[in-house]
């Protein structure tokens, strides 16, 4: 049996995809009202959180993806001798840069472990 009503499903899917109870309202033909009471519902609520969080997570694999690609082609450009100087240079402080956040990133996260870990063993 499924948790949610068709009508709170159809709204569901119109607010996950417009982020807009107005617009998402509209779409589902209810009521700005009816819209606010459905999140105001546990069960509603959860499963909108599941499914934010499911449409964030392939999101980010997408991205993901396409950086490689992006990073590739910046790549090209930055090797390619026959592109302008401020292009391949363009290209190489993107890398740069990006790299130096992606390290940023790591140490940040390996940081964050070490004070888990801590906190975690004093728990103990």
């Amino acid at each position: 049996m499924t948790e949610l009503s068709r009508k709170k499903e159809i709204f569901m899917a119109n607010y996950l995809m417009t982020g807009n109870v107005k617009k998402a309202s509209e779409l589902s033909e209810i009521t700005r009202k009816t819209a606010y009471n459905y999140l105001n519902d546990a069960t509603f609520k959860r499963i909108y959180r599941e499914r934010r969080s499911e449409q964030l997570k392939e999101s980010t694999t997408l991205l993901q993806n396409a950086s490689v690609e992006a990073v590739n082609v910046l790549r090209e450009i930055m090797l390619d001798k026959t592109v302008s100087p401020y292009a391949r240079q363009q290209s190489a402080q993107s890398i740069l840069n990006m790299a130096y956040k992606a390290v940023e990133m790591v140490e940040v996260v390996e940081q964050l472990e070490i004070l888990e870990a801590k906190i975690l063993d004093e728990g103990d």
